[in-house]
């Protein structure tokens, strides 16, 4: 499971996520940079994000990310040592960057472009 925060930066909306970077999902992402996010609650409300994904692995990213997480209140923000690092810069943990091109909810939808 994966934990994006999203947040509206350079006049569109921009996700960002701590993963572990292992050799197969860094090996996914060379070859077929999208990722899909679902979204469920209770009463069977469902969200989708199409995106696409890359690594945004500078200090600036993954220390924006890190106190974002950790100051947001839940159910938003959670402790981001649950992903494995024990700080922001940690080599355990990598930051990938989503940028959606779909969004659905309800049956509504919408595309980028």
């Amino acid at each position: 499971m994966v934990h994006p925060i999203w947040e509206w930066r350079d006049g569109g909306l921009v996700g960002h996520l701590f993963t572990r970077p292992t050799p197969l999902k860094k090996a996914h992402l060379a070859q077929t940079p999208f990722v899909s996010c679902s979204y469920w609650d209770p009463a069977h409300e469902v969200a989708v994000a199409e995106c696409g994904a890359v690594y945004a692995d500078d200090e600036e990213t993954r220390r924006h990310l890190w106190r974002l997480a950790s100051e947001t209140p839940e159910p938003l923000g959670f402790d981001p040592k649950i992903m494995g690092g024990q700080d922001p810069l940690s080599p355990d943990i990598t930051v990938l960057k989503l940028t959606p091109w779909r969004l659905s909810s309800g049956g509504m939808a919408w595309r980028a472009g």
